[in-house]
């Protein structure tokens, strides 16, 4: 693979998605760009469709960075990948493939084409002894992983194993003992990766045991949901029940420090010459309160939380204590970038043989293309040689008098064709204009629903104050259920931040309260709730004749028939009829060539019979749309107020089409014209 300029490492575990750009310049590593997407809920639960889950961060991830221009590189899960070191005989170099094939066969617990593997040598300089990882994973999971990477138009160059990258991260970031034993520790949701480096051994193991171990104990201690909990863990530290939390999560230290005890035992059990100088924390698992003391007490060895990174220097547009909050999470996607930059010890890629022998030859086609019509301009050039040949000579014949007369009759050619031109194309243009002409009366629509707009606007003056109660309610709504899980954005409220939260939420449901005091008949509010529209060649002969306004000059009658439902709190009718007028009126002065009839409506209150005063349609009426209305929920969405006093009220228009360049058909001779 090319060394890349700029690679995203993409590292999907079973709360978040985490990502980070990285670059070499000048052959120092540099942070352009990261990313953490939390899923919107934990992928624990069998019945959680995780494609879905993963496609959707990947969205969410592609729709705020470009990777266009960069290598993607993409981790899989250590449990489900297999990973073997078998040190080999002495053989000479070119045998070492054939060897490698054999072991392989007879140490992947799979038919060996059901599978994706690779191999790697390690050398110890100190040793003749030459050892070699063999790594795999059903090419059926590898399948499954590209094809969500697809579905979300994701690319990818670069397959990896998780463990395989945290080695990376450890080498090329520093991070090794001086001398001794390394051994890294990824807390993650479900599970603890373990990778041990010493020297240029690799050894790895996955303890099944994870962040959701800690949160499932605090849900069997103290009867939470699982949610609650999760909030209550996070929180731990500063909750007044902080001594009862950590006795709840102690058997679940136990249990990890146990496997950890257990797997050093078994790796100096193999290499009885090494020890363990230190260990490191990585995973959000590790923001737990008091984990990396106790480790370190029980292991009798130093426990280091990286909360920095030795290699790689900030870019300056981003943010560093965004970037060094999240900083344990970001382990995997270092490793993933550090190997697409072509810097990594282990560079196996688990990317299936067939998918990289299409981009190589998609980069190539381009250039067989340009090679072939290479080709074929040279036969056009040796075919036109033979035609060329057989032209006679061209005799200049510029300044005599036959060449003065060449260019007389040229220029009249050109002026008979200007001639028999002219005259032609008018039939088009006019079928032109016609077809556009049909659709002209699209440009009443925005006019008519700006007078709507217009009027309302006027007419209610506490509409906006009801639309800002709206938004009050719903931020109170989201403020209180961030109190309630104790985290906005996955990151935990400090008391800071809760005070700040229920100021707002305080001052949210005061401007609440402001509005709702008012009297409710008092409040000048109209909802416009229903539009429905018929068309008719002749739209009057449907309208009340009392309700018509100013006629049209043209005469037309052919257009729109529209019934508009309101709702307003002002129990009057006089008040609808305002409304009424002002639409009118902002016809009359914004768009003269808008000719409106209204005024014709019947209103009821809300539940009840129609109000005394309603006038009631005319028989012809009953053509058009049909103003039953249907009864609305007895209080308020918006305020939870009684709304029966509510009035409601079908207003009746009639927009008219003028000059749309639509004919009627002329009627059949003999036909009786209606």
């Amino acid at each position: 693979m090319a060394r890349a300029k700029s690679v995203w490492g993409i590292d999907i575990g079973q709360c978040a998605l985490k990502a980070l750009k990285l670059s070499d310049a000048d052959g120092q590593f540099q942070v352009d760009a990261f990313e953490v997407i939390e899923h919107p809920e934990n992928l624990r639960g069998p019945d959680v469709d995780r494609s879905e889950v993963f496609i959707n961060a990947l969205g969410q991830f592609l729709a705020k960075n470009d990777v266009s221009n960069s290598t993607v590189a993409v981790s899989v899960p250590g449990q489900s990948s297999f990973m073997r070191f078998v040190k080999l005989p002495p053989v000479e170099p070119k045998r070492i493939p054939s060897i490698v094939r054999f072991e392989a066969e007879q140490q992947i617990p799979f038919p060996i084409d059901e599978v994706v593997w690779r191999w790697q040598t390690f050398h110890d300089p100190d040793s003749p002894d030459v050892e070699v990882g063999i790594f795999a994973m059903k090419r059926m999971e590898i399948a499954e992983m590209l094809a969500t990477m697809a579905f979300a138009s994701l690319k990818v160059d670069l397959v990896q194993m998780a463990p395989l990258a945290l080695y990376n991260f450890m080498c090329a970031d520093g991070q090794l003992a001086t001398d001794g034993a390394t051994l890294l520790a990824d807390v993650g949701a479900d599970k603890t990766d373990l990778v041990v480096a010493d020297g240029p051994r690799i050894w790895t193991r996955t303890i099944q045991i994870g962040g959701n171990n800690f949160t499932e104990a605090l849900v069997r201690a103290f009867k939470l949901s699982f949610g609650k909990a999760e909030s209550l863990k996070r929180t731990a530290a500063t909750s007044k029940y902080a001594r009862q939390v950590f006795q709840a999560m102690r058997p679940v230290f136990a249990d990890l420090v146990q496997e950890i005890q257990r797997s050093i035992g078994y790796y100096t059990s193999l290499h009885r010459e090494s020890r363990f100088k230190r260990v490191l924390g990585l995973g959000n698992g590790f923001r737990l309160p008091g984990l990396q003391k106790f480790l370190e007490q029980n292991l009798n060895i130093p426990v280091v939380k990286i909360d920095s990174y030795n290699g790689p220097v900030l870019s300056p547009s981003l943010s560093e204590p965004t970037f060094t909050e999240d900083i344990l999470s970001f382990g995997v996607a270092y490793g993933l970038a550090i190997q697409g930059l072509d810097q990594a010890k282990v560079a196996t890629n688990l990317l299936p043989d067939e998918v990289v022998r299409k981009r190589l030859w998609d980069r190539k086609r381009p250039w067989f293309a340009a090679s072939a019509a290479a080709l074929l301009v040279a036969m056009c050039c040796w075919v036109y040689r033979g035609f060329a040949d057989r032209l006679p000579y061209p005799v200049d014949t510029t300044g005599t008098d036959t060449g003065r007369a060449m260019v007389l009759v040229s220029q009249l050619d050109d002026l008979r064709k200007k001639e028999s031109a002219i005259g032609k194309g008018e039939k088009e243009i006019k079928q032109m204009s016609e077809l556009t002409a049909s659709y002209g009366y699209r440009k009443f629509w925005p006019s008519v629903l700006s007078v709507f707009s217009e009027s309302i606007k006027s007419v209610a003056t506490d509409n906006p104050k009801y639309l800002e109660c709206s938004q009050d309610r719903a931020e109170v709504t989201k403020l209180e259920q961030d109190l309630a899980r104790g985290s906005v954005r996955g990151k935990a409220l400090t008391p800071a931040d809760r005070q700040t939260i229920e100021s707002k939420i305080a001052g949210a449901k005061g401007r609440i309260k402001a509005f709702t005091d008012i009297e409710r008949s008092s409040r000048k509010i109209i909802i416009m709730e229903n539009f429905t529209i018929e068309y008719s060649d002749d739209a009057i002969e449907l309208f009340p004749k009392d309700g018509i306004s100013t006629p049209s000059p043209t005469g037309q009658t052919r257009g729109f028939f529209i019934a508009t439902e309101f709702r307003t709190t002002v129990g009057d009718n006089t008040y609808i009829q305002t409304f009424i007028d002002k639409c009118r009126s902002v016809a009359k002065n914004k768009y003269p060539n808008l000719w409106i009839y209204g005024g014709y409506m019947t209103d009821k209150k809300q539940g009840g019979a129609a109000t005394a005063g309603a006038a009631t349609p005319p028989a012809g009426a009953a053509a058009g749309p049909d103003t039953d209305i249907s009864d609305a929920p007895p209080t308020d969405p918006i305020t939870n107020e009684d709304n029966s006093g509510d009035m409601r009220v079908v207003v009746r228009w009639v927009v008219l089409v003028e000059n749309d360049g639509i004919k009627k058909p002329d009627a059949p001779k003999g036909a009786v014209q209606e």
